[in-house]
């Protein structure tokens, strides 16, 4: 998991921030359906499976809907 975190920041640093914020929530919408589908135990765990996993799948399409605006010029 940190592997990938720091992952994410060499994308974001190197190609630019909707790339990483696309990498980001696909992951995470990629662990809600594990969470869902793999046994327990198997991935990290915070509370119930199903909330886990609405909670994951909720703030990945947050941010692949978001990422878009990852390099949105500053308005002064």
């Amino acid at each position: 998991m940190t592997l990938w975190i720091c992952a994410v920041t060499v994308i974001a640093v190197l190609a630019d921030a909707r790339w990483a914020a696309t990498a980001l929530g696909g992951s995470m919408i990629c662990l809600a359906v594990a969470r869902l589908v793999l046994p327990a135990g198997v991935v990290p765990q915070i509370r119930r499976r199903f909330w886990d996993a609405a909670t994951l799948a909720a703030l990945g399409i947050a941010l692949l809907a978001l990422a878009s605006w990852g390099n949105a010029t500053l308005v002064s």
